[in-house]
Protein backbone atom coordinates (compact mmCIF):
# COMPACT_ATOMS: atom_id res chain seq x y z
CA UNK A 1 0.00 0.00 0.00
CA UNK A 2 1.48 3.33 -1.08
CA UNK A 3 0.51 6.17 1.23
CA UNK A 4 1.56 9.63 0.19
CA UNK A 5 2.48 11.72 3.17
CA UNK A 6 0.77 15.06 3.49
CA UNK A 7 3.24 17.88 4.13
CA UNK A 8 2.89 19.55 7.49
CA UNK A 9 1.05 22.85 7.36
CA UNK A 10 3.14 25.53 9.06
CA UNK A 11 1.50 27.15 12.06
CA UNK A 12 0.31 30.63 11.20
CA UNK A 13 2.18 33.31 13.08
CA UNK A 14 -0.12 35.88 14.64
CA UNK A 15 2.34 37.89 16.77
CA UNK A 16 5.82 39.24 16.08
CA UNK A 17 8.23 40.30 18.80
CA UNK A 18 11.09 42.79 18.46
CA UNK A 19 12.82 45.44 20.50
CA UNK A 20 10.88 48.67 20.26
CA UNK A 21 8.83 51.31 22.04
CA UNK A 22 5.18 52.22 22.53
CA UNK A 23 3.83 55.65 23.49
CA UNK A 24 0.65 56.06 25.50
CA UNK A 25 -0.85 56.69 28.93
CA UNK A 26 -0.09 54.45 31.92
CA UNK A 27 -3.28 53.20 33.54
CA UNK A 28 -3.93 50.08 35.61
CA UNK A 29 -1.10 48.92 37.90
CA UNK A 30 -1.13 45.34 39.18
CA UNK A 31 1.16 42.95 41.03
CA UNK A 32 -1.02 39.86 40.79
CA UNK A 33 1.07 36.92 39.45
CA UNK A 34 3.51 39.37 37.84
CA UNK A 35 4.35 43.04 38.11
CA UNK A 36 2.73 44.87 35.21
CA UNK A 37 0.76 47.91 34.13
CA UNK A 38 -1.59 48.70 31.29
CA UNK A 39 -0.53 51.35 28.79
CA UNK A 40 -3.22 52.76 26.51
CA UNK A 41 -1.51 53.15 23.15
CA UNK A 42 -1.72 56.72 21.88
CA UNK A 43 -2.12 55.65 18.26
CA UNK A 44 -4.70 52.85 18.48
CA UNK A 45 -6.22 53.65 21.93
CA UNK A 46 -5.96 49.96 22.88
CA UNK A 47 -4.61 48.38 26.05
CA UNK A 48 -1.02 47.15 25.97
CA UNK A 49 0.21 44.99 28.89
CA UNK A 50 3.68 46.03 30.07
CA UNK A 51 5.67 43.63 32.26
CA UNK A 52 8.35 45.09 34.57
CA UNK A 53 10.99 43.73 36.96
CA UNK A 54 10.38 43.43 40.70
CA UNK A 55 12.89 46.20 41.44
CA UNK A 56 10.74 48.65 39.43
CA UNK A 57 7.69 48.32 41.71
CA UNK A 58 8.18 51.56 43.67
CA UNK A 59 8.95 53.74 40.65
CA UNK A 60 6.02 52.20 38.76
CA UNK A 61 3.62 54.12 41.00
CA UNK A 62 5.15 57.39 39.77
CA UNK A 63 4.22 56.47 36.18
CA UNK A 64 0.50 55.98 36.88
CA UNK A 65 -1.78 58.36 34.95
CA UNK A 66 1.08 59.90 32.98
CA UNK A 67 1.98 59.83 29.29
CA UNK A 68 5.06 57.72 28.67
CA UNK A 69 7.20 55.91 26.15
CA UNK A 70 7.79 52.29 27.19
CA UNK A 71 10.77 50.44 25.68
CA UNK A 72 11.39 46.69 25.67
CA UNK A 73 10.39 43.55 23.76
CA UNK A 74 7.24 44.67 21.92
CA UNK A 75 4.81 42.00 20.70
CA UNK A 76 2.70 43.21 17.78
CA UNK A 77 -0.25 41.77 15.92
CA UNK A 78 1.13 40.62 12.58
CA UNK A 79 -1.95 41.80 10.61
CA UNK A 80 -2.46 45.30 12.02
CA UNK A 81 0.93 46.10 13.57
CA UNK A 82 -0.89 47.07 16.78
CA UNK A 83 1.19 46.54 19.95
CA UNK A 84 -0.17 43.86 22.30
CA UNK A 85 2.46 43.63 25.06
CA UNK A 86 5.83 44.95 26.14
CA UNK A 87 7.91 42.41 28.05
CA UNK A 88 11.30 42.88 29.67
CA UNK A 89 10.72 46.64 29.96
CA UNK A 90 14.12 48.33 29.82
CA UNK A 91 13.07 51.97 30.07
CA UNK A 92 10.03 54.12 30.77
CA UNK A 93 10.32 57.77 29.77
CA UNK A 94 7.61 59.93 31.32
CA UNK A 95 6.49 62.69 28.93
CA UNK A 96 5.29 66.16 29.82
CA UNK A 97 1.59 66.80 29.49
CA UNK A 98 0.28 68.74 26.51
CA UNK A 99 -1.32 72.00 27.63
CA UNK A 100 -5.04 72.25 27.01
CA UNK A 101 -5.76 74.32 23.91
CA UNK A 102 -2.10 74.37 22.83
CA UNK A 103 -3.16 73.37 19.32
CA UNK A 104 -4.51 76.90 18.88
CA UNK A 105 -0.96 78.25 18.72
CA UNK A 106 0.02 75.82 15.93
CA UNK A 107 0.88 77.35 12.58
CA UNK A 108 1.18 75.90 9.10
CA UNK A 109 4.39 75.47 7.16
CA UNK A 110 3.94 78.72 5.26
CA UNK A 111 3.86 81.90 7.34
CA UNK A 112 0.49 83.64 7.60
CA UNK A 113 0.18 87.04 5.99
CA UNK A 114 -1.17 89.88 8.12
CA UNK A 115 -4.96 89.97 7.89
CA UNK A 116 -5.22 86.37 6.63
CA UNK A 117 -8.22 84.45 7.93
CA UNK A 118 -7.58 81.88 10.66
CA UNK A 119 -7.55 78.23 9.54
CA UNK A 120 -10.78 77.46 11.41
CA UNK A 121 -12.54 80.29 9.52
CA UNK A 122 -11.36 78.90 6.17
CA UNK A 123 -12.52 75.40 7.15
CA UNK A 124 -15.94 76.75 8.20
CA UNK A 125 -16.32 78.57 4.89
CA UNK A 126 -15.39 75.45 2.91
CA UNK A 127 -17.67 73.25 5.02
CA UNK A 128 -20.65 75.61 4.76
CA UNK A 129 -20.24 76.28 1.00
Amino acid sequence: MNITSIPAIPATETVRTALGAVEGRVQTLTERKSLRFTLYDGLHDRAVSCYVREDQQEVMRDWWGKRAIVEGEVSRDIESGRPIAVRKVTRVQVLSEVERGSYLSARGVAPMKPGSPLPEEVIRRLRDA
